[in-house]
């Protein structure tokens, strides 16, 4: 079993448009508004400004320790969801999605999918990203786009953030796009954008590698933005329903001047599989957003890290990898664990389009 995994990236040094926020792409169909899982929610682009003057005057976090034999030890920061629970306490929410947020369940469809919480093969997938080191390090020198469907928050690009943080910037960086779409804004605000502001704070060594707090100040938040800039990274946030709604709002997030809005591409996703409903849903804006670079003339995979079975709820590795045959993708096995005693396996598969699909 393959324990490397390269992005596969060219090397051109590709410029984005600037593009407007919060729309859809003009050219979205009607008829597209509703997911494949039909729940319906039109994906929005957010503005990360607005998200960052947003965040709380303090942010209290924990952290996460992943241990490589050959790569060494990372520690990446995480918000508390004690902290996110008083914000959305705080702040008197009214919306069902943050009640569930709140509440005693992982998940409730089509209201609140889970993002407040770091799901076991999100872990998985960062670990994975962590032992393909040496081609990560190389193909993020490069410009490309990673793009975390499910993100919520956001462990496995957290990872590649921090390396991209923690190198030391050319005089002329390529584009680095980071795009993080998640089925809740509220996910978004309160978990995935503060957990990169963690990150960032770590890296410049603004907050200790253990749990404590981050006191959030406009100085701050124009430091955070100022690396960003001077490493060439551009961060955007997408709320909304998977399928091909999603697939065009990023494709239009990632839109080049050049005509190519696809070149070097990075998907990855964890847990995104649980049900048949959101197995269907999910791999339909995959394969979507894969063709999409493919036509493009770029290169696109895909890391998708998944329980063999949800028991229960019907989802599952062969049911995705079922649906994922009948769009035209195959999946290859990159690393996997056998469950133990009452344990579930998992896994982690590389995805691509199949050749003349």
């Amino acid at each position: 079993m393959s324990q490397s995994f390269k992005f596969g990236f060219e090397d051109e040094n590709i410029k984005l448009d600037d593009i407007p926020e919060n729309k859809a792409p003009k050219d979205a169909d009607e008829s597209m508004l509703e997911d494949a899982s039909g729940s319906g929610l039109l994906p929005t682009l957010h503005d990360l400004d607005e998200m960052l003057v947003a965040l709380p005057s303090n942010i209290q976090y924990n952290t996460i320790q992943l241990d490589h034999p050959d790569h060494g030890t990372v520690v990446l920061p995480r918000r508390e969801l004690f902290d996110i629970r008083a914000q959305i306490m705080a702040e008197d929410a009214t919306l069902d999605e943050l009640k569930a947020g709140i509440s005693a369940d992982d998940i409730k469809p089509n209201i609140y999918e889970g993002g407040f919480k770091t799901w076991e093969c999100s872990i998985d997938l960062a670990n994975y990203l962590l032992s393909c080191a040496p081609e990560m390090s190389e193909s993020l020198t490069k410009a490309c786009t990673v793009i975390e469907l499910g993100a919520g928050t956001a462990i496995p690009t957290l990872i590649l953030f921090q390396f991209l943080l923690r190198s030391t910037p050319p005089s002329d960086p390529p584009r680095r796009t980071l795009v993080l779409a998640d089925y809740n804004a509220s996910v978004l605000h309160l978990a995935t954008i503060p957990n990169l502001f963690l990150t960032y704070a770590m890296a410049a060594k603004l907050i200790p590698p253990t749990s404590a707090d981050l006191e959030i100040t406009s100085t701050l938040i124009s430091s955070f933005k100022q690396g960003l800039a001077e490493r060439n990274i551009d961060i955007r946030v997408i709320s909304g329903s998977w399928g091909a709604p999603l697939a065009s709002l990023i494709a239009h997030a990632r839109s080049a001047s050049e005509g190519l809005p696809f070149r070097n591409t990075l998907i990855l996703a964890s847990e995104t599989i649980y049900s048949p409903a959101s197995t269907l849903a999910f791999t339909a804006c995959l394969m979507e957003t894969m063709r999409g670079c493919e036509e493009e003339g770029g290169k696109a995979r895909a890391l998708v890290a998944a329980k063999m079975v949800y028991f229960g709820v019907g989802g599952g590795i062969d049911e995705f990898l079922s649906v994922l045959k009948e769009k035209g993708g195959e999946g290859t096995s990159v690393w996997e664990t056998k469950g133990m005693g009452c344990g579930v396996g998992r896994c982690i598969r590389e995805v691509t389009p199949r050749a003349g699909c």
